[in-house]
């Protein structure tokens, strides 16, 4: 007997579908989360992976890649073009290279991105939330986080990693808000025209920095790949790109979700509010566990067969990665849907697993736990004002497009 089931369904990671603690799709794993196999679009197979033990281990073998492959699991029915240009795009983005590239790659990023490097930028983080927090009170409450905060923020941080010059962070602000907003704000058309806009402005950017080198994270990584043969043009603006959105999209929502925990539960706010040295550090944590929710579903290929708890993932299967769910594991935590800031929750996959773990970490978790202390510390009555708008769930990312407070 194997720890694992067959469905012969067509997988569940669909759009409109993806699963998540808050949609019943979740509720097509069996209980004990077996290694769960499924049909593609594409008819191929794959494992749906929701135990947080198994996770580790799978993410951590290099016997799974997550370059293109005839079997790749992909979770939509795509066309061939689609496909051609997600393949071409592929070798020059961080996160679907495989090591010994990923690991050159990778190295010319990671000065930029360790714990003392990030925590040399909190005097310049500190100084910006003070900014957006003075002109939120001064404008009076009730405030949208979003707007105030969680959106401006953290766009500014990464203009200054990156060296964006003040003139151009008009372009780069306005069209990631628009990337990362929900439908209720932008159209797909103007996601699109958004996208198209940055990638210009990126290329020009790669430009500017190849001519006249500076001192920050994108130049660094610029003239570091300059010594290399391993991007051209395209690929450097690419990965210019992938630096500066990846997480984006991610801590914008963090920021709100987290103050939303906090304020659902005044007793935990309470004891936070007096001993933040001690609780802040959990209290990220546990932030970044119970809203893993699904964010990505990390997808691998099987490049010849492993074995996991009996069970054979054969050579070109592919793997679907849960880690939103992983982090929800009562094997793993107890009453895991249970929001605790005394919790240990350090081995959390909000940031994934691995070699691919993700590369700004550092600077995200900085800036969460920035954005807790100071509105902790500055609204003792910080409370959620009623608002018709609920958190909407789009293709089960957890996107907060509006979160009303008051003070």
């Amino acid at each position: 007997m194997t720890d694992a089931e067959t469905k012969m369904a067509t997988c569940p990671v669909a759009p409109h579908g993806w699963p998540n603690p808050l949609l019943p799709e979740y509720d097509q794993l069996p209980e004990g989360r077996p290694l769960t196999q499924v049909t593609m679009p594409s008819g191929s197979k794959a494992w749906l992976v929701a135990r947080h033990d198994q996770i580790q281990r799978l993410l951590a073998d290099n016997r799974f890649s997550v370059e293109p492959h005839p079997t790749f699991p992909i979770r939509f029915p795509a066309p061939q073009e689609l496909l051609d240009m997600i393949a071409r795009d592929a070798k020059n983005l961080l996160v679907t290279m495989d090591p010994p590239r990923h690991t050159r790659v990778r190295q010319m990023a990671l000065p930029d991105f360790t714990i003392k490097a990030a925590e040399k930028l909190r005097p310049r983080m500190q100084d910006l939330i003070d900014y957006y927090l003075d002109r939120m009170e001064a404008e009076g409450a009730p405030a949208d986080l979003v707007q105030a905060l969680a959106l401006p923020f953290p766009a500014q941080v990464i203009c200054e990693l990156a060296g964006i010059p003040e003139g151009d962070r008009e372009i780069f602000t306005r069209n990631a808000a628009i990337m990362v907003g929900t439908r209720h704000s932008y159209t797909m058309e103007q996601k699109l025209a958004a996208n198209e806009e940055l990638m210009k402005y990126f290329a020009a950017l790669v430009t500017e920095k190849q001519s006249n080198p500076t001192d920050d994270m994108l130049g660094n990584f610029i003239a570091r790949a300059g010594k290399t043969d391993e991007f051209d043009h395209h690929g450097l603006t690419l990965m210019t790109k992938m630096l500066l959105l990846a997480g984006y999209e991610f801590i914008v929502n963090r920021i709100a979700l987290g103050i939303q925990a906090l304020v659902e539960h005044p007793e935990q706010l309470a004891e936070l509010r007096a001993d933040i040295p001690g609780l802040m550090p959990r209290t990220v944590d546990e932030v970044l566990r119970y809203y893993s929710l699904v964010d990505e579903i990390i997808a691998r290929v099987a490049l010849e067969d492993v074995e996991i708890d009996g069970v054979t993932i054969k050579a070109g299967e592919g793997i679907l990665v849960l880690k939103g769910l992983a982090d929800r594991d009562p094997a793993k935590y107890a009453d895991p849907d249970v929001f605790d800031i005394h919790r240990d929750a350090r081995d959390h996959l909000a940031f994934g697993y691995g070699v691919h773990q993700c590369l700004g970490q550092h600077v995200a978790r900085l800036m969460l736990e920035m954005c807790l202390t100071s509105l902790v510390e500055r609204f003792p009555g910080l409370h959620l004002v009623e608002s018709d708008e609920p958190i909407e769930l789009i293709d089960g990312l957890p996107p907060v497009h509006k979160l009303t407070i008051g003070w």
